[in-house]
This record gives structure tokens, sequence and C-alpha cells, in this order.
């Protein structure tokens, strides 16, 4: 029929609303549907990731390709996200214990890949991100973190001199850091140059940030020294851990020192 006058505008009106319910109506039954596999597909990938986790110690002599593609896949699961995350409104008065638990199952994995330690930041922006649209507001975090204290969990909240905070595996160790770090200090190009943060961040696999804290521990121990210039921050070997008190002025012929003196000849 064609359109003339109001009724035909009305008529057109009618059929506009009418279009306009059916295509809301099918976007809302196809996004059901698509909440419905996710919700499938997250719960199967929860059970893939703990059957990983579960048989990752039973199956350590796999050859490198099968460790491959475990960590190919722990790093697909990870992605997804969390299948129920803990809120106010399932939790209640249990809300901070229950988030400490799940927060403390969630992390391993990425502290694992990160060697054993994470700063506070990046666990928060992690773990909101799992968590989908249920996000928490950091002072939850840090709730949640103090209370690993009273529960058996792997991870630790840990805060350096500096006041930055990090998140770490109790089988983190420090000393295996250090170890790494002086190797760094004692090359030859680190003896004459120094080394900074990001240098250690290399070697290290971690955040300059986090890099900077573990050399300012080496240098509170003995093991560095530290050079503010107007070229940055940087930090040497410690040469005076090489003194004898009673053989002060003998020059050695072998030891750091003896290869700082061997370093800096040459480069002149």
């Amino acid at each position: 029929m064609p359109v003339v006058g109001v009724s035909g505008i009305l008529r057109m009106e009618q059929e506009a609303w009418e279009s306009a319910g059916q295509n809301l109506q099918d976007a809302f039954q196809d996004l059901n549907a698509l909440m419905s596999k996710a919700k499938e597909m997250m719960e199967l990938a929860e059970k893939m990731r703990q059957k990983l986790l579960t048989n990752s110690s039973a199956q350590s002599n796999s050859n490198d390709e099968e460790m491959g593609s475990k960590q190919d896949m722990q790093d697909w699961l990870l992605s997804v996200g969390i299948v129920s995350p803990v809120t106010k409104e399932t939790a209640g008065a249990l809300y901070h214990q229950q988030l400490s638990r799940q927060l403390a199952d969630y992390i391993r994995t990425p502290l694992e890949k990160a060697g054993g330690m994470m700063a506070l930041v990046d666990v928060y922006c992690l773990y909101n991100r799992a968590r989908g649209t249920e996000l928490i507001s950091p002072e939850d975090l840090l709730q949640a973190c103090s209370l690993w204290e009273k529960f058996d969990v792997p991870v630790m909240l840990r805060k350096f001199d500096s006041g930055v905070k990090v998140i770490q595996t109790k089988t983190h160790s420090d000393d295996e850091v250090f170890a790494r770090i002086s190797s760094l200090a004692q090359k030859e190009d680190a003896l004459q140059k120094g080394i900074s943060p990001s240098d250690a961040a290399f070697t290290l696999g971690i955040a300059p940030a986090l890099a900077k804290e573990h050399l300012l521990n080496a240098e509170s121990i003995g093991i560095l020294c530290r050079d503010v210039s107007p070229d940055g921050l940087r930090f040497y070997i410690n040469l005076f851990n090489e003194i004898d008190p009673q053989n002060m002025y003998m020059p050695k012929t072998h030891g750091v020192y003896h290869t700082w003196i061997s370093v800096t000849a040459a480069s002149q």
C-alpha cells in the first residue's frame, strides 16, 4: 500500500519499531548463547589448567617439544580468565579470605613465568584482566595479599626498603639473584662501565624497576658499589672486598681486582 497521509507515517513508524524490536530480541538471544558457551569454555579451561599444574612435576622428563606445547597451552589458559571470580555478593563476610586464596592460586603460573617475583601493580592489572567485569580495588588486593601470612599458600607479599611492594614465591632465592648479578658485574665491559638497572633487567628477565631493587639490595650487603653521575645510576663490583688488610698495598695477581687492573690498562 502506498504511504499516504498521517496513517501512512504511523504505519511506517510501527513497522520500524517492530523491526528494531525483532533485531534486539535476536541480538539478546545470540548474546545469551555466546555467554553460555563462554562459561562452558572457561570451565573447561580451568579444568585443563588444574590438570597441567598437577601433572607438571610428574612429567618433568618430557622433551623440549612437549614442554613448549605445555607452555603454550598454559599461556592460552591464562588468557581465558577466571571462571567464577570471588565477589562481595557471593562471599559476604568471607570476601577477602576467599579473594586471598583465589589470588594465590591464580598468580602461581604468572610468577613462575616472571622468575618468581612480580610488582604488585603488575599483579593488580593481570588479576583484574582475568576477572573480566568483576574488578577489584587496589585496597582489596592489598588486604587479600596481607592475609597470606595466615594461610598455607606458596606465595607472599614483600616490601623492599625503598617501599616498592612485590609478590614472590616462597621458594624465590635472593642468593641466586645476587650470584647472577655478581657474575654480570664481573664481565670485562661491566668492570669498565658498570651495569644499569636495564642491564640487570635483561639478564634476570624482570622489569627494570625490580632489577633496580635487586641491585640496591646487592649494594646493601656489599656485593656492589653505586655510582650516580650525569650518565645515570650505575653499579660496579665492590673491589674493597678484594683488599687484604694485612697486605693492603700488595698488588694481587689473581681475582677480580687483578682482572679490573688488566681491563683498565688495556683500555688506556
